[in-house]
């Protein structure tokens, strides 16, 4: 242990000193051409090999909130505005806020799907609010007359915006790093503010009022949940200053991997909801609402609640109809999550060890064959930590099977394991299967074809020889039935 910590030590050390300047007498230029030649590329080559520290500070600038904005953004924020002024906008809250939506997510759709660089939606967002802003006031100014229209677009972002975290520690360290980068939350409603003393201060007051919080929870969520065990429907009831429901918001969660918001929007009723829900889901999906937990909504909702660039990462497959929902999702989570006061992370350490559910299926196997081989003891435990989320929403899903899960699960070995490794799970693939129908409790069509799924990946090896797995089917959907 004291040879260890010596080299750390060293290692430390090393690391505080620049590289190529000890503590020797500093050496000056020869005279001789040729030394002075050898003296000067070696200089370079040291400043080379140093870190480029303001390109590191650069990146943690950008990665902060403070990208530098896209050459393509102004065109990109001309066009909503354009199409804003061109529309007749809705009087009622709800309506205002999915025409923003669909106005600024089917730009942003387009971007996603055209843009190779340059794409930080939070940032985005804020420059959008910005941009319309700076429109609305020149069109009081110059009395152009479509101030209203720019004013309900600024309206329908600032009821939209997600709101930031500002008490995580990444968020303080940011602010304390990097004091100039603006909060695009705040950056909206300072410029809806800013608005709206214009408006009021010109005599201009249609249609001004709205709710500085946005809808907020009106009574408690519901939750769904299919046949597998793996695709949640989330809805919930909002209103408008504390009055009562207005229309119920609903998320569509799947855990077939990570948890995963597949669709969301607005619905008149929690019956619409989850009629909408069936639909998409297919013939697994549930038919009963129950009430969802204060801790399992938080679960639910936790990716939405996240920030920061990671938190944005988009795969790129996203539907248009989701992205429309991409910003209000998360202001709708936020604010359920607030009103119920639970922690995201609040789940028992039990539900967190794999351990017990590794040794309940080897003891199943060993029940079947007699004995349990040392490379399948190996190959559970590979299946285990690619199957669906850790911990869990709840503990049934843990035994969730549905071939969605499987296709992923299959998926994620074949790319992320040696070729023996890979297909000693893949081989197991169809007996774990088993295990987790025994586990859940599914019968009839449903868990044939989850045996059937099972069997397909299991066949479908990797190459030992060129480490290439199989050709890819053609991708399914992003919301898939299950």
């Amino acid at each position: 242990m004291g040879t260890a910590s010596n080299r750390y030590a060293d290692w430390v050390a090393a690391k505080k000193r620049r590289s190529g300047r000890g503590k020797g007498p500093r050496q000056g230029i020869s005279g001789n051409p040729q030394r002075r030649a050898e003296q000067l590329a070696q200089r370079r080559s040291a400043i080379a090999d140093e870190p480029d520290l303001s390109s590191l500070r650069n990146l943690a600038y950008a990665l902060a909130g403070g990208a530098e904005p896209s050459p393509w953004w102004d065109e990109s924020h001309q066009r909503i505005l354009l199409a804003a002024r061109a529309l007749a906008w809705p009087s009622r809250l709800v309506d205002l806020e999915t025409q923003a939506c669909r106005i600024v997510g089917d730009e942003f759709y387009e971007r996603l799907n055209s843009e190779p660089a340059g794409l930080h939606p939070s940032q985005w967002l804020g420059a959008l609010a910005e941009a319309t802003g700076a429109a609305l006031r020149a069109s009081v100014d110059d009395r152009t007359g479509d101030w209203p229209q720019l004013w309900a677009l600024l309206r329908g972002l600032a009821l939209t915006a997600p709101v930031g975290d500002p008490q995580s520690e990444t968020a303080k360290l940011a602010r304390e790093t990097f004091p100039d980068i603006k909060d695009p939350y705040e950056t909206v409603l300072a410029e809806a503010a800013q608005a709206a003393k214009l408006l009021a201060d010109r005599g201009l007051t249609a249609g001004l009022e709205h709710p500085a919080d946005g809808a907020r929870p009106a009574g408690d969520p519901i939750i769904a949940c299919d046949a597998y065990g793996s695709r949640y429907l989330l809805v919930a009831p909002f209103g408008y200053d504390g009055e009562e429901v207005d229309h119920w918001y609903a998320w569509d969660i799947d855990s077939c991997w990570l948890l995963n918001v597949v669709g969301a929007g607005v619905s008149g009723s929690a019956q619409d909801a989850l009629a909408e829900w069936q639909h998409a889901v297919g013939p697994a999906a549930g038919t009963e609402l129950s009430p969802a937990a204060p801790e399992m909504t938080a679960r639910l909702l936790a990716p939405c609640l996240q920030t920061g660039p990671m938190a944005e990462t988009l795969e790129g497959s996203e539907p248009r109809e989701l992205i429309r929902e991409y910003y209000r999702l998360r202001r709708r989570a936020h604010a359920l999550v607030r009103s119920a006061d639970v922690p995201a992370t609040a789940a028992s350490s039990d539900a967190h060890d794999p351990e017990p559910v590794r040794e309940a299926f080897l003891s199943w196997y060993e029940a079947q064959h007699g004995h349990v081989p040392e490379d399948t003891a190996d190959a559970v435990g590979t299946i285990i930590y690619e199957w669906g989320p850790e911990p869990p929403p709840e503990e049934r899903s843990r035994y969730a099977s549905s071939p969605h899960r499987i296709e992923m699960t299959a998926r994620l070995i074949r790319d992320g394991y040696l070729p023996d490794h890979a297909n000693e799970a893949l081989r197991l693939l169809p007996e774990w299967t088993q295990w987790c129908i025994e586990q859940s409790g599914l019968t009839g069509d449903l868990a044939s074809r989850s045996r059937a799924a099972a069997l397909t990946e299991a066949v479908a090896l990797v190459d030992e020889e060129t480490n290439a797995p199989p050709p890819e089917q053609d991708e399914p959907p992003f919301r898939r039935q299950e």
